[in-house]
């Protein structure tokens, strides 16, 4: 009776381990799944700025305004967007199952390359960043009541106050030269 009871509790102790591991597999494959969507939303949003001409980019902000300031970005412009999670296109316009409206915040900056000159910019910077809220880490769970229009990109930074161990992110950064001008 003994062993049937020892025996018994090893595998009770082994059922739940592995339920445990499985939970854990589950969470990772979705963290994973998230950072994929995150990726696929800053490339596109990247090709979308570099289908922008040059003089474009550095004419108008992303609000539109002429003559902006280098540098501006859609944190102080308010011009950030909100994205679905599996949010693709599609020809009907219905919502696709498995769709998480408004799960990722996407911002732009454009940035004069190298920093401190002057006069027209020869080259620009480009940074697309896309932020969420990372609910499958139980060491770091977000707290209930944040909100994904809350994130800025200071809450990746660990050198910053406003850093959050809870929100994920993708930065996408390149140099563009200024193209428009014809070659001597």
């Amino acid at each position: 009776m003994a062993e049937v009871l020892v025996a018994l509790i090893v595998f009770i102790v082994a059922v739940v381990g592995l339920v445990a591991m499985e939970n854990r597999g589950i969470e990772a494959q979705r963290s994973s799944m998230e950072t994929r969507e995150g990726e696929r939303i800053a490339q596109e949003v990247m090709a979308e700025l570099l289908a922008t001409s040059f003089n474009e980019l550095v004419a108008y902000d992303f609000s539109g305004a002429q003559n902006p300031a280098l540098p501006y970005d859609d944190v102080d412009l308010g011009t950030f967007e909100l994205r679905g999670y599996g949010e693709v296109p599609n020809a009907t316009d219905e919502r696709p199952p498995g769709l998480r409206a408004d799960f990722y915040w996407v911002g732009r900056r454009i940035d004069r390359w190298p920093e401190n000159g002057a006069g027209d910019p020869d080259a620009i910077q480009i940074e697309v960043t896309v932020l969420w809220i990372d609910s499958t880490n139980p060491a770091f769970p977000p707290p209930s009541d944040v909100d994904v229009d809350d994130l800025t990109p200071a809450n990746l930074d660990p050198a910053s106050p406003d850093y959050q161990p809870w929100v994920r992110g993708v930065q996408l950064r390149t140099v563009r030269i200024n193209d428009s001008r014809s070659p001597i």
